[in-house]
């Protein structure tokens, strides 16, 4: 499977999988498509699946394109865990809003 990625009014919708094989493509799509003038939405909640890889990805988006912050929105319980294992919400900037 691979990643689906789609503009929302607040930032970016993702599905499917956000792995080694997909991250670099949504870091490039992401870079040229988030507005950068207020707080970035990542809805996260129809991810499937996450690695390290993927989660590097969404961290260096947010050091690059989100000045102003960066909300995970929804992830499913094995994508928190994840978030969670590696601290994510630690890093200055990003937040994550549970279901």
């Amino acid at each position: 499977m691979t990643i689906q990625v789609r503009i929302t009014p607040d930032g970016v919708a993702l599905s499917g999988e956000l792995d080694l094989a997909s991250a670099s493509d949504f870091r490039e799509f992401a870079l040229q498509a988030l507005d950068r003038s207020r707080r970035v939405v990542l809805d996260i909640s129809d991810l499937e699946f996450l690695d390290s890889s993927g989660v590097k990805a969404i961290l260096r988006v947010a050091e690059e394109a989100c000045p102003h912050g960066l909300i995970l929105f929804h992830p499913r319980d094995n994508l928190q865990r994840v978030l969670d294992i590696l601290a994510v919400e630690k890093v200055v900037g990003i937040s994550v809003e549970r279901r």
